[in-house]
């Protein structure tokens, strides 16, 4: 009888898991800019691998391998924020903006440099580190004029 209720459980789980992925697919087609794309996979990708993991776990039982099956969702969930967040990041740097819309419903495309003041000071900010960081008088950092 229990067995049956873990078998119940772990398929919603993974079916759910499934669901969840395939609306993250489904965004990533339908939404209309880099950042709500972005949000849409990553949402689904952290709900569906959760309850993935989730499903797997209830049919390994408490093993090593439940263990190791969460150790493998921590990594994930971590990896996956930081790689969103990096990503971004760098198409906010890069130029990238993102569209909001306004009170009809009509998409607006803002500029977040005028929005939040001090996201343009860090968004001007060149992205090379180490010439930020290097001396003046460089000889290899300096850019010489060409002949021709």
């Amino acid at each position: 009888m229990i067995d049956a209720l873990i078998d119940i459980a772990s398929l919603i789980c993974l079916c759910l898991g499934g669901f969840f992925f395939l609306v993250g697919a489904i965004g990533l087609n339908r939404m209309p800019d880099l950042f709500s794309r972005m949000h849409a996979v990553s949402a689904g990708d952290t709900a569906g691998f959760g309850l993935m993991v989730a499903g797997m776990c209830l049919q390994a039982g408490l093993t090593l391998a439940t263990v190791k099956l969460i150790f493998i969702l921590a990594v994930a969930l971590f990896g996956g924020a930081v790689g969103a967040h990096a990503l971004a990041r760098a198409a906010l740097h890069d130029g990238q903006r993102p569209l909001l819309a306004n009170g009809d419903g009509a998409p607006v495309a803002t500029d977040p440099r005028d929005l939040f003041p001090g996201l343009k000071a860090r968004l001007d900010q060149p992205s090379d580190s180490g010439a930020a960081n290097a001396p003046a008088s460089d000889p290899e950092r300096e850019v010489k004029p060409s002949n021709s």
